[in-house]
């Protein structure tokens, strides 16, 4: 796949060119634009490196998004794990308690549950980022 038209967010600069992606991995990188007729038309975007989100509280509201309400495990993290590639984020820490501060609190309930969640879908290949663990 080939991407024209693109500003490149490189190390140290930006620069407008086009970008070749082959097997899922950047093959090259221009200034200029390719002149295959398969190309893709970026329209002048923004095109950088995914981003990595190195502690988010973010999967524990999927699983409790309110008060009593439990999602199914499957269910909630593959709403996460969409919501964090929507992003830009290709690498998610995710933070799961591994204590309560709250008598009868559901963090310890779900802690299990989460931790099963993130080890499955990532064996199954099913989510679009990478997740880790990350205990507080």
């Amino acid at each position: 796949m080939i991407i024209n038209n693109v500003k490149l967010v490189l190390e140290n600069e930006v620069v407008h060119g086009s970008l070749e992606v082959q097997d899922g991995e950047i093959r090259a990188f221009a200034e200029s634009q390719s002149r295959q007729p398969e190309a893709m038309d970026g329209e002048g975007g923004w095109l950088l490196p995914g981003l990595i989100e190195l502690h988010t509280d973010n999967l524990d509201k999927f699983f409790t998004p309110r008060p009593k309400v439990d999602w199914p495990a499957h269910s909630a993290m593959s709403s996460h794990d969409a919501l964090m590639v929507a992003s830009g984020i290709t690498t998610v820490l995710d933070a799961v308690a591994i204590g309560d501060v709250r008598d009868g609190g559901d963090r310890l309930e779900n802690l299990e549950k989460m931790i099963n969640a993130i080890e499955e879908t990532q064996k199954r290949g099913v989510n679009r980022a990478e997740h880790r663990l990350h205990l507080r």
